[in-house]
């Protein structure tokens, strides 16, 4: 009797999260086509880029540390994303603004009380690109952490999405070894998947 509310619980969650999962996966699978294949004509996107500059005026207070004053400069610019390469000096603080599909590198001036948005944008096809590797991640500071929400949420549901695939690949699992008999050829397709994952994980690293 528990092992068939076992089997049954684990084919209602596999069929539930695969319900939910099913968009994420098409999304993932659809841009990890188009970061392995970089010369599909169709899905170009950086020649298709939009480029435009604006000069907007500004006023930041005075006492204000690099974070206060970039948060202001946003505030003031009705703009949000992920804040990354803030570069402060003196006179003025440099850093970029992004969020998929659209980069904002900014100069803001103090004595001029001026700040110029060189702002870039992609089609579509960038954006699926930026979405697959889009995690708020630093490579000049390894140690920081995400300062936006959107970016934390989306991390969460990545997190959520490589938790929930294996699931699916465990339940899988347990209802093909409850049939096993009748469907042999699982074993062969076990195996196959085994060896080639030792193959890239083991062989490919020491190569």
């Amino acid at each position: 009797m528990l092992i068939k509310k076992i089997t049954y619980t684990n084919r209602r969650l596999h069929i539930h999260i695969g319900l939910l999962l099913v968009l994420f996966i098409w999304l993932f699978s659809i841009s990890g086509l188009l970061l392995n294949h970089g010369d599909w004509e169709f899905t170009s996107f950086w020649e298709q880029r939009k480029q435009n500059k604006t000069i907007t005026t500004i006023h930041i207070p005075s006492g204000l540390d690099s974070t206060q004053i970039v948060k202001s400069i946003l505030l003031q610019l009705k703009i949000s994303g992920e804040v990354n390469n803030v570069k402060m000096n003196a006179d003025s603080v440099d850093f970029s603004v992004s969020y998929p599909g659209h980069v904002n590198n900014i100069h803001a001036d103090f004595k001029k009380s001026i700040c110029v948005q060189n702002q870039l944008s992609y089609n579509i096809w960038g954006k699926l690109r930026t979405l697959h590797t889009f995690n708020g991640a630093n490579k000049n500071n390894t140690s920081t952490a995400p300062n936006w929400l959107l970016t934390r949420v989306w991390r969460f549901s990545m997190d959520g999405v490589a938790i929930g695939l294996i699931f699916l690949s465990v339940s899988s699992w347990i209802m093909w070894y409850k049939i096993r008999k009748e469907y042999t050829w699982g074993y062969f397709t076990l195996l196959a998947g085994l060896v080639l994952a030792i193959y890239f994980v083991l062989i490919i690293r020491t190569a």
